[in-house]
């Protein structure tokens, strides 16, 4: 039985006890990288949005004509 990473082949249709843990556990690795990847970014466009947000009132306010103190 070969793991790949992201998608595991199998070689014959009977599996041990350890192969049928090692791949549960290997889906449950890929499924939680998959969730923390979407969180990250979901968090990641947030940031920008708000970023992108503050520059674009930054330069809305600034005037050059006004006088400064």
């Amino acid at each position: 039985m070969q793991f790949d990473h992201l998608n595991f082949n199998e070689e014959d249709g009977l599996m041990s006890i350890e192969d049928l843990r090692a791949s549960r556990l290997q889906k449950n690795k890929i499924e939680s990288d998959k969730k923390a990847r979407k969180y990250i970014l979901d968090i990641n466009q947030r940031y920008r949005k708000m970023s992108a947000r503050k520059s674009n009132n930054f330069l809305r306010n600034m005037n050059p004509f006004k006088k400064t103190a």
